[in-house]
């Protein structure tokens, strides 16, 4: 006679499971006769049954076999805090600031472009350049203006990285999920 057979360990995480299985296949290994309607990860064993799991609160949640339940790895949740906090930390330097009034795009291109006016108005004094802003409106800009705007580019990013080592430090010690959770860009 064929049947499911449900492989599992002594804690109830099951291992594996064999369809059409016998008698002779499935040999000493501990095993039940279930039906399972969905993906292993899902379920898991105890007192001979197969019950579903609770739904996953998040990703940084590992199931505990022996209480039945889902438990934070706050490592984990550590690490996808600070995670978030890069992403929006990036989206933030890759965006615009503000010199004098105007707004600058300061994404990767936009920056070297920026670097490379500096370098030239450092080389050339008497350098004026008329600029695209953000806005697509254009100022003209001499060698002492476009330094002053590699400065205010410089302070941008730094700003940025400034408040993603103190948001580091919040989630370093936060101790639960609550915690992190209000750790915010």
């Amino acid at each position: 006679m064929r049947f499911t057979a449900i492989f599992y360990e002594p804690d109830g995480r099951i291992t594996s499971v064999q369809k059409n299985a016998t008698e002779n296949v499935v040999g000493d290994r501990t095993y039940i006769k279930a039906d399972l309607d969905g993906e292993p990860d899902d379920f898991y064993v105890v007192d001979g049954e197969v019950r579903p799991k609770l739904d996953k609160p998040s990703d940084a949640h590992v199931f505990d076999y022996s209480s039945a339940s889902w438990g934070l790895d706050i490592n984990e949740a550590r690490s996808q805090a600070w995670g978030r906090i890069k992403k929006d930390r990036d989206s933030e330097e890759f965006s615009t600031f503000t010199w004098n009034s105007h707004t600058f795009q300061c994404d990767q291109v936009s920056q070297f472009r920026i670097m490379s006016a500096v370098q030239s108005a450092q080389i050339d004094s008497t350098l004026t350049m008329i600029w695209t802003l953000y806005d697509n409106t254009t100022v003209s800009l001499n060698a002492t203006e476009l330094k002053q705007v590699g400065q205010a580019l410089s302070a941008h990013i730094d700003a940025c990285h400034t408040k993603a080592r103190a948001l580091r430090s919040q989630i370093d010690a936060a101790t639960t999920e609550v915690d992190l959770n209000a750790i915010t860009w």
